[in-house]
């Protein structure tokens, strides 16, 4: 059973689609608002549980990975450095690295930026098209994402996919 801690529904909707065939048995679990005890508590039954594994999910927030992941080791005691995946800032900016230049125009973005590894919730949407649902865009870069292109576009993805596909050798 693979555990993946994720802030949000816009995360579990990301990891769903773009890496959830990966596993044949995965369960997300959204952490926002919880207590700190309750996540490390989730995190200790998780790891006495035979054949179960988690990743935990974080956002940067604009630290570099390696102080967040310290922040989020000193936050939630049972959390394993090898187990926590950053997120360079937040979730948006691996949305808008699998927008390839043709979805970008269909969509009706209004800057293509190749480097997405600034990219916070406020910058991807002020991109999104004024008459256009953020949901509604999200599903459409979700249908038509490109993992390929992604991974080259921002570093902590490439990171996150490499470690992923290395575990599964």
């Amino acid at each position: 059973m693979m555990y993946l801690f994720v802030e949000g529904p816009d995360d579990e909707r990301y990891f769903s689609k773009v890496f959830g065939g990966i596993w044949s048995d995965l369960i997300f679990i959204r952490y926002a608002g919880w207590t700190n005890t309750k996540i490390n508590s989730f995190i200790r039954s998780i790891s006495c549980t035979p054949k179960s594994n988690y990743i935990f999910i974080g956002d940067a927030d604009g630290k570099a990975i390696e102080q967040k992941t310290q922040d989020l080791i000193a936050k939630y005691t049972h959390l394993e450095a090898s187990k926590v995946a950053i997120v360079q800032y937040e979730i948006e900016s691996w949305y808008y690295a699998g927008v390839n230049e043709m979805l970008h125009k269909k969509i009706g973005m209004k800057r293509y930026m190749y480097c997405t590894d600034q990219i916070t919730k406020e910058k991807f949407n002020s991109n999104l098209p004024k008459k256009k649902d953020r949901k509604y865009v999200m599903s459409l870069i979700l249908s038509s994402y490109e993992l390929e292109i992604a991974v080259k576009r921002n570093t902590s993805l490439s990171i996150f996919d490499k470690n992923i596909k290395k575990e599964l050798a």
